[in-house]
């Protein structure tokens, strides 16, 4: 028994190798990705709705090829290493209210800046690796230009709205819904948040209502 414990432990020592230089291969292609992005001008260092079409695909195979794993856990790790590849191409700075801080590290990772404090959304429109976090009774209207590219967290009850400055190429992807703000919501939609006067709901029909933003989820891989 513990000559075949000592080659199974052998095996995962192996496999870590393994994984460690995946990670460096990794960061050698986003080095690449952030000359090319320079070279064509790119300034926008958030792509939300690429993170979430990778996180789609992450659990559409946990479920489908490793049930044993915990999707939390696997989403946690994938942000982590979004997180270190942000950092590498010159990192983001997220400023969150006190109360949403703990959304914000838990979402963002340990790779990235932190500010606590009030966020000031028109801030945003200078700075596009600057992104503001605020729980969902703290939450205002964006100013234009900016919008909240998502909900976290990912899966499970909402409780907080990520705003910034995003790239045009983002703003109209297949599948995402409309926040926006109404007295109320309409059959099939999804209120995020009630106050005592209006709501924030989640909307493929945005109609004349104000638009706060534009995502996707991930709620019909959870």
């Amino acid at each position: 028994m513990a000559t075949s414990l000592d080659n199974i432990r052998s095996e995962i020592d192996a496999l870590d190798a393994e994984l460690r230089a995946r990670f460096l291969r990794r960061a050698e292609l986003v080095a690449n990705v952030a000359a090319a992005k320079a070279d064509n001008g790119e300034t926008a260092p958030l792509r939300p709705l690429r993170e979430i079409q990778q996180l789609r695909a992450l659990i559409a195979w946990q479920k489908s090829n490793a049930p044993m794993l915990e999707s939390a856990g696997l989403i946690a790790v994938w942000r982590e290493i979004i997180g270190m590849a942000l950092a590498q191409q010159g990192g983001l700075t997220i400023c969150a209210s006190p109360n949403a801080m703990p959304q914000a590290r838990a979402h963002f990772g340990a790779s990235l800046a932190y500010e606590a404090g009030a966020p000031k959304l028109d801030n945003l429109l200078e700075n596009p690796r600057l992104v503001a976090v605020m729980t969902l009774d703290e939450a205002i209207a964006p100013p234009e230009g900016v919008g909240v590219f998502a909900r976290l967290p990912l899966i499970g009850a909402p409780a907080a709205l990520c705003y910034g400055k995003l790239a045009a190429s983002d703003e109209n992807e297949a599948g995402a819904v409309n926040l926006v703000r109404r007295a109320e919501a309409k059959s099939g939609e999804r209120v995020i948040f009630k106050g005592q006067d209006d709501a924030l709901v989640e909307t493929d029909a945005p109609g004349d209502d104000p638009i706060w933003g534009r995502y996707l989820t991930l709620e019909a891989e959870a």
